[in-house]
């Protein structure tokens, strides 16, 4: 299990998942990643909803998505085991945006 870290350019909002729970990285358009995971009430509730994190990356989102997953599965025994995802940083630096949305 990884633990990923979103944080806003800013460095304002700050989001830790674990990666068991995220259910799908989906690209929606050129610049544009969501990471889709269960939310709070997924296990006490009949009613599926996934929160999603998303990610801005002009013109790049393909590229963003494939290595968001890459990393993602890679593990490092006995070394980190959280990759963080932060606007403008390495080895993200095409996402502009990191932004939280609840699930409906």
């Amino acid at each position: 299990m990884k633990m990923l870290h979103f944080v806003d350019a800013a460095t304002t909002d700050e989001t830790i998942i674990s990666s068991d729970n995220i259910q799908m990285i989906q690209v929606t358009d050129a610049n544009t990643v969501n990471v889709h995971f269960k939310d709070r009430s997924f296990e006490q509730t009949a009613d599926v909803r996934l929160d999603r994190m998303v990610l801005t990356a002009t013109a790049k989102s393909e590229v963003v998505a494939l290595r968001l997953a890459e990393l993602m599965v890679g593990t490092n025994m006995g070394g980190a085991n959280v990759l963080t995802i932060k606007a403008a940083v390495a080895p993200f630096t095409e996402v502009s945006t990191v932004a939280f949305t609840v699930g409906a």
